[in-house]
């Protein structure tokens, strides 16, 4: 299994999701190796397992390395169009208006001006071109590569959706301080769009959020922008264990995620696990996971936000073992095993 380089120290829903395969797939009697390297020996290894689309460069390069090593691989493929889902007055100023001025082609070459030769796109079909099977999270993801990859067989795609662990029985008392407190966990950035959340809770006075989660990647500025907008009823914590955000979603009034696009996110779904209501977007792969569980908002509009808020206030906590039951990492992650099992038979490896 290969992951971008950095999936440890910036961890994301894909290092989550790395990590619960390689336990499924051990479980199934698979030998899991993890490696970060983009071009690791593979004489040892009949199958490469890739993760995480969107960000393709480190992922084209250990794809080539696979095909120079006649070895196969498959995708987890973690994807989402983030400039199509992110629009630019999400940003603070004056990044906004730089994404609004300047097309994405040339910010990207700008950032990158050793690759600048490299359109992502072309990475991107050319990694779905060569995969054997590509595991997208949800049907609404598997439909949006289609979309914007042309010539994609349909028998490539094995939608595995996401997986939550049984949630822990806690019994930390810092949770007590954070009872009835909405809560918003995730890195801070435009995608996750905390700026329009602080904004948000100036028409909930006397409701209080708790941000967990630290700085995204290149959102230095944004964070300070987010700070400065937030009222005395928002605080900032920028990390604390698993246990202890799994007492406090217990705990929670809502949990609060207005992403512009999830996939779904994982706080959400642990959330759900607990019974804790959960104000989410109205985008289609949240639908999907969540159906009538959410309190839908549209991410653009702070007032929906918060109305959104306020219908959660009015929800009572249900009993999440349903949830549990229909998205636990091992059930989930079963299709997988079972697409293994085919490519063994197929003699595809």
């Amino acid at each position: 299994m290969q992951n971008r380089p950095d999936s440890q120290t910036n961890p994301g829903g894909d290092t989550v999701q790395m990590e619960q395969t390689a336990r499924a797939l051990r479980g199934a009697g698979h030998d899991v190796t993890v490696s970060f390297e983009l071009d690791p020996h593979l004489s040892d290894f009949d199958l490469v397992h890739l993760f995480n689309l969107t960000r393709p460069f480190e992922t084209f390069a250990q794809a080539e390395n696979a095909k120079r090593q006649a070895k196969p691989y498959v995708l987890s493929s973690v994807y989402w169009d983030l400039d199509a889902a992110v629009p630019w007055y999400a940003y603070e100023f004056p990044r906004n208006w730089w994404r609004r001025l300047i097309p994405e082609r040339f910010r990207r070459a700008m950032r990158r001006r050793e690759l600048a030769h490299e359109n992502p796109k072309d990475l991107q079909r050319r990694i779905l071109r060569e995969a054997r099977l590509v595991f997208p999270n949800s049907d609404a993801e598997a439909l949006h590569i289609v979309e914007r990859f042309d010539g994609l067989s349909p028998d490539k795609f094995c939608v595995v959706r996401n997986g939550v662990l049984p949630p822990p029985r806690s019994d930390d008392t810092s949770a007590e301080d954070y009872k009835g407190a909405f809560v918003c966990a995730g890195a801070i950035g435009p995608r996750k769009n905390q700026l329009g959340l602080v904004k948000a809770f100036r028409r909930l006075p006397n409701e209080r959020l708790l941000i967990l989660g630290g700085t995204a990647p290149r959102s230095e500025r944004y964070y300070e922008a987010t700070t400065r907008a937030a009222g005395p009823n928002v605080e900032f914590r920028d990390y604390m264990p698993h246990h202890e955000v799994s007492g406090i979603l217990r705990n929670a009034k809502a949990l609060v995620q207005p992403s512009f696009i999830e996939t779904p996110g994982l706080s959400a779904m642990e959330a759900a696990a607990v019974g804790t209501p959960i104000v989410v977007a109205d985008v289609v792969p949240v639908r999907e996971y969540f159906g009538d569980l959410g309190h839908y908002c549209d991410p653009a509009s702070p007032p929906s936000i918060a109305e959104a808020c306020r219908g959660a206030c009015l929800a009572k906590k249900r009993d999440g073992q349903d949830f549990v039951e229909a998205y636990e990492w091992m059930t989930v992650l079963e299709t997988m095993t079972r697409a293994y099992a085919e490519l063994e038979a197929r003699k595809t490896l």
